[in-house]
Order: structure tokens, then C-alpha cells, then sequence
């Protein structure tokens, strides 16, 4: 039997490159100043198509120019494991547990914590409700001082999740040739607790303290250890049992056929940074710019903001009439774990001269992943009502609201119309709603080593289809993103992660020269090591936005419409990447029948070499100094980012940066004892 014991330690911290601006010195008023989240810094400022983004290797990818972004990380994970094994006569028994605490500790404020946007809603015309490619300047907004916008505070959050682990396992031989693996794991994570328990819920079904003639009003924001509420930030879940099998099966002296599948368990923590991703609504209150009631004619300018100010905070001070007229974000009480069903079928065949070769089929499906949701759009039906939506009436929450859209004497129709007509926004953050799945056929060839010699080439074709937007930080991917939250059906496509064919050669090689020679030739001018990698991977699909949103849904997205017609081009290039003559604008308070993503249509492919040279030089028996010199992206070559893929941007269907590292040497010199 084995037994450990780890204590893993990250720390993390960034400001913000413009740290400690003064805004005052844009113009903005002093109040503005003092309302902004920490840190102070430039704001990011945001014009619909002439925005630039840019990457500081290992600091921000893509990131806005004025990026506030914040990182302040000290994360701790214990964990102990102790596994036993037991060999009878045709079975080898294995089985342990694991036991983890895993502590969060941590403060993140994103790249657009504190934000002004001009979009050309504000300038375009003849008709000031029907955008297209020409109408309207984000450039002209700005000039005219009409921003959008918003400030994020976000809270420094202490969170602590406790993960256990039991597993069993039988190795049984049944024959010489056949061998079948069998095993059962069992795993609990414990929901999220705070230190300061600044986590929040939300009620569907509870009664508002908001009492209003003619509404019936549900919903509100709870808090954990409140009312004798958990600490725990949802349910537990604890039926998480995952089932293995395996079976392996010798044909002939050279080949081997094997198959086998399983249930596999996500953790809970791999939510992101930011305190908003937990639920924080109460402790984090989001003031946003109120541009306009009826999305015609504005109501603030860019001297003056926020004339009302800034929400503050209240923790759970006000019960379910926190952040009333304003928007919530919250965790969901009934998410759980999120797993996937995971099945596999390879050969393998060894072939003459050390090389072994490999085909076979993998799959998946994914479940219960993590997805944010809005709550608060209207219906679809309710989009019916055209031009209504957009008419002021009497504000009925007049006078019991003090702060945002609803604060006014008036407001648009649609805002009562809403499934929470108190609220704003109502966004519950990472539901456990998403689906996937995967399918591949995976290929790979071995030279084993030999003469100096490794060699692996390997080629995976594959479809990747989702109903959720996954990526990763640091990616530059693109989505049409969702339109209508009561059809989450209808989102199901290609992922924005879809990679259809990758290709990789890895070989390493251990240079023949002075192998033979003694002394100091030998020593300085003999065992050199060479590897490079190729890797050549397909582009991912993408998917086609609205620059304006003329659905005037109260939370849904918007998405052109398509002819039917593929707009791939033969002849794309940084200027014409697909035809955007294929999408234009759906008629006001419509949804736009193009998909999420298109399969055919692709940003550029990963065509890239990698290379290191080598050697280690003994010093003493035990002492070694390692030399290594790395070539990434070896040819310099150009992947271009991803093309604008936002319908009446100016620069839709165009390409305005470079997707990769143009290429980087580094030396490095390593004491191995």
C-alpha cells in the first residue's frame, strides 16, 4: 500500500498597467472617481468598430486598451491519498480514497470592470430603430458623448470546497489473452462556503416584499447562513458513482485489440476567478449606465454618466429586497457535478522495424455543464407587441425603487412585461445545463526509440457539437452567442472549440556527431539533443453576431439572418474572409434565423513548427548543467486571428490582427543535482 501527503501553493497578483490614473483627467466629474472599483485605472473604452485589442505574452491576451483588470490569488489544496493492492490467482484488486480541501482565496475585476461604449444605435438613421452595415457610427457616438457602460466592483472572496474520493478496482485475467478491468468510483465535492459568507441565491417562487396593484411579483435574492439557510452556496450532491470498464484482448502475437468506457465526474472549482462566476449579487452591486428608456433617445451624457451615482453594496442587510431594480447574478441552489459519459475502441498493431501503429474511435457526452442563463427576457410571444414594447407608461414601482431604469416617474412597457419586472437583469451564473458531445477517429505511428531516433506521428478527425459557448481564457474564439433562452435547443451546433482535423509529428533526436571522440570534444561538441514539434491543427467555426440588437427582448441575444447560401469564399483573405452579403439585419423584434456557429465557415488553421536543441553537462557525479535553446513558431509563420464576425460592424468579415506569437528564442541554463 502506498500513502501521501501534498500542500500545493499558487500566488497571483497583477494591477493594471494604467494603475492609479485619475480619470478627472479625461473630463469625467470627480464623483465618477470616487465611485470607480479598485483599482483606479484608465477605462476601457469601447467604440464599435475601431476598438483595439492587444497581447502581452503570460499578462493579457487580447486585452482592451484601458484594460482594469485586477488579479489578487492565494490559492492553498491540501490532499491526502492512500491506495492498497492485492494480487490472488487471475485478479489483481486496487482500491483507496483521496481526501482534498481546496481554498479559493481571491479578488478579480475583469478588463472592462470599468467601461464606456459608443455603439451606433445612437447615430443611425433614416429610421433610428432599424440598424444595418451603413447605419449609424460608433465613432459618432463617441464624438457626441452617448455612452454605455457600467462599473463592476467585485468583492475579495475566501471559498473553501472539500472533495472525497473512494475507488475499487479489478484487474481480472481471464486467459493469456484476455484481460478485463472492472471499477467503481465514488466522489463528493462540497458545495462552496465563504469565510465571510458573502454568497448569493435566488428564490423563484418566493413572494417580493414589493407590493404593486396588478402584479403578482415572485422572486428574490437569498443569502447563505441567513434564515437558516446552509452555508454552502446549492445542495450537495452526492450520488456521484461512476462505473469503469475495460477489456483488452490479444489477437495475435501483434496485435491488440481494446475497448472500454466509464462515468467521469467534473470538480466544482474550475469556475474561473471572477467573484461573479459564485453569485455575489448584495456583496458586488453593478451600476450601469441608463443611456435610455425607449433605445431612441438618450438621457445621460459622457460629462456626467451616472447623475444619480453608484449603487453601494448591502450585503444581506435587505433580505429579498436586495438590488431590487437592478440587475442580479446568482448561483443556483439545485446545480450539481458536471460528468460525461466517455467510450473508446483502438488496435493496435506492431509492425516491423520498432514501429507501432494505432487506430481507433473515441466518444463522449457531456452533461450538466456549467452554463450562465438569463432569466429575464421576454417571451417570445410577448415580442409580438412591435413598437409597444418600447412606449413609456407610468412606472408602478415609482417611489419604492430608488436606483436604475426603474427609479423613473416612467419606463419602457417592456420592462413590465418581464418574468421579474423588479429586477434588470436576473443571470444565474454557471447552471448546470450544458450538453456536448464528441466523436473522433484517432490514428497515431510510433517509431520506438532507436539509434538515436523517437518519432511520433499522430492525426485525430473529429466533430465537437455543443449546446453552451466553451473556450478557454487566453483563446481568441468566436460565437454568434444565444438569442432565445426559452429554445436552448435551438442553440445546439458546432463548438467554437471544434478542431475537425489536428495533426502532429514529434520526433526527438540525439545528434551522432563527436559520439565517439574523447576528452573535451566529446564534452563540449558531442550529445547534442534535437526535437521539434509540427503541429497543424483546422480553424475554428464561426459564429456570426448583430452589432445592434433590435430584438428588444430584455435579455435575449440577436443573430442575423442567413440566406441559406454558404458565404465560404475559395479566395478568402484578410480583407473578404467569408461573403458577408449573405447576412443581413431580421426585421425589428424578430430573432435572426442564422445559427450559433457555422461549420463551413472557419477561422485560420494552426500551421506551426517548434524546435529545442540541447545538452547536459556533467559536472560532478551528481551535478549537471543543462543547456537549452527553444524555438517557438521556428518559420515565423502568420496565423491570423479570427475575422470581425459582427454584422454592421464596419469591419465585418475582416481580419485586423495576428492570432499568434510572431517567433521567440529563448537560451536557459539548468543546475540539475
Amino acid at each position: 500500500g502506498t500513502a501521501r501527503f501534498s500542500i500545493t501553493r499558487l500566488i497571483n497578483a497583477r494591477r493594471p498597467y494604467s494603475d492609479n490614473f485619475d480619470i478627472t483627467q479625461l473630463g469625467l466629474p470627480a464623483s465618477m472617481r470616487e465611485g470607480m472599483v479598485d483599482p483606479l485605472s484608465f477605462p476601457a473604452i469601447i467604440i464599435n468598430g475601431y476598438s483595439v485589442a492587444g497581447s502581452v505574452p503570460n499578462s493579457i491576451v487580447g486585452g482592451l486598451i484601458g484594460a482594469t483588470d485586477l488579479i489578487k490569488f492565494g490559492n492553498t489544496t491540501l490532499a491526502a491519498q492512500t491506495s492498497m493492492t492485492k494480487n490472488l490467482a487471475k485478479h489483481s484488486l486496487k482500491f483507496g480514497g483521496e481526501y482534498r480541501v481546496i481554498q479559493f482565496n481571491g479578488q478579480q475585476t475583469g478588463d472592462t470592470a470599468t467601461n464606456f461604449g459608443f455603439a451606433p444605435t445612437w447615430t443611425q438613421g433614416p429610421n433610428a430603430t432599424a440598424a444595418s452595415a451603413t447605419a449609424g457610427s460608433g465613432l459618432a457616438t463617441f464624438l457626441l458623448g452617448i455612452p454605455s457602460g457600467s462599473v463592476t466592483p467585485a468583492p475579495a472572496l475566501a471559498q473553501t470546497t472539500k472533495y472525497y474520493g473512494l475507488f475499487v478496482q479489478d484487474s481480472w485475467k481471464v486467459t493469456p489473452r484476455l484481460t478485463v478491468n472492472l471499477g467503481l468510483r465514488y466522489e463528493y465535492e462540497s458545495p462552496r462556503t465563504d469565510r465571510f459568507n458573502q454568497l448569493s441565491n435566488f428564490d423563484f417562487n418566493v413572494a417580493s416584499p414589493l407590493k404593486v396593484s396588478g402584479f403578482d411579483l415572485k422572486g428574490g435574492l437569498t443569502f447563505v447562513a441567513v434564515n437558516g439557510m446552509s452555508r454552502f452556496n446549492a445542495n450537495p450532491d452526492r450520488n456521484n458513482i461512476g462505473p469503469r470498464a475495460g477489456i483488452a484482448f490479444k489477437l495475435t502475437n501483434h496485435t491488440v485489440i481494446r475497448t472500454g468506457g466509464g462515468l467521469f465526474y467534473a470538480g466544482l472549482t474550475g469556475l474561473g476567478g471572477g467573484a461573479g462566476a459564485f453569485g455575489v449579487s448584495g456583496y458586488a452591486a453593478t451600476t450601469s449606465i441608463v443611456t435610455s428608456q425607449d433605445g431612441v433617445n438618450p438621457l445621460v451624457n459622457w460629462s456626467n454618466p451616472y447623475p444619480t451615482g453608484f449603487n453601494k453594496p448591502t450585503g444581506n442587510s435587505l433580505g429579498l429586497s436586495t438590488l431590487l431594480g437592478q440587475a442580479i447574478q446568482f448561483f443556483d441552489r439545485s446545480n450539481v457535478s458536471p460528468y460525461s459519459g466517455q467510450w473508446n475502441f483502438n488496435i493496435q498493431q506492431e509492425l516491423p522495424k520498432n514501429i507501432l501503429f494505432e487506430i481507433g474511435y473515441a466518444g463522449s457526452r457531456g452533461l450538466n455543464q456549467f452554463e450562465s442563463r438569463q432569466f429575464n427576457q421576454l417571451g417570445p410571444d410577448q415580442l409580438a407587441l412591435g413598437d409597444k414594447l418600447r412606449e413609456t407608461v407610468a412606472n408602478p414601482f415609482f417611489g419604492q425603487i430608488k436606483v436604475g431604469n426603474l427609479a423613473s416617474a416612467t419606463v419602457a412597457r417592456a420592462q413590465l412585461l418581464r418574468p421579474f419586472p423588479q429586477y434588470d437583469a436576473v443571470a444565474s451564473q454557471n447552471g448546470s445545463w450544458g450538453s456536448s458531445s464528441f466523436h473522433a477517429l484517432e490514428m497515431k505511428t510510433e517509431k520506438r526509440y532507436a539509434n538515436g531516433l523517437n518519432l511520433l506521428v499522430s492525426y485525430t478527425w473529429s466533430k465537437l457539437m455543443e449546446t453552451g459557448n466553451s473556450g478557454f481564457s487566453g483563446e481568441t474564439l468566436g460565437s454568434g452567442g444565444f438569442q432565445n433562452w426559452y429554445n436552448l435547443a435551438a442553440d445546439k451546433s458546432v463548438s467554437i472549440s471544434d478542431q475537425t482535423h489536428r495533426f502532429i509529428v514529434n520526433a526527438v533526436y540525439e545528434l551522432p556527431f563527436f559520439k565517439s571522440s574523447k576528452g573535451i570534444k566529446r564534452a563540449v561538441l558531442g550529445g547534442w539533443q534535437a526535437s521539434g514539434i509540427w503541429s497543424a491543427f483546422s480553424g475554428g467555426p464561426l459564429g456570426i453576431s448583430s452589432n445592434v440588437n433590435n430584438t428588444f427582448s430584455q435579455g435575449g441575444g440577436q443573430r442575423p439572418n442567413w440566406t441559406g447560401v454558404s458565404a465560404k469564399i475559395d479566395s478568402r483573405n484578410s480583407q473578404r474572409w467569408f461573403d458577408t452579403s449573405q447576412f443581413t439585419n431580421p426585421p425589428n423584434y424578430t430573432f435572426g434565423n442564422a445559427g450559433r456557429t457555422f461549420n463551413d465557415l472557419r477561422s485560420d488553421g494552426t500551421g506551426q513548427v517548434d524546435a529545442t536543441i540541447s545538452k547536459n553537462f556533467k559536472i560532478k557525479e551528481r551535478l549537471t548543467l543543462q543547456f537549452r535553446s527553444e524555438y517557438f513558431n521556428l518559420t515565423n509563420t502568420v496565423r491570423f486571428a479570427p475575422p470581425n464576425t459582427s454584422l454592421g460592424n464596419v469591419q465585418f468579415g475582416q481580419v485586423n490582427a495576428q492570432g499568434n506569437q510572431p517567433r521567440v528564442i529563448q537560451f536557459s541554463l539548468k543546475l540539475i543535482g
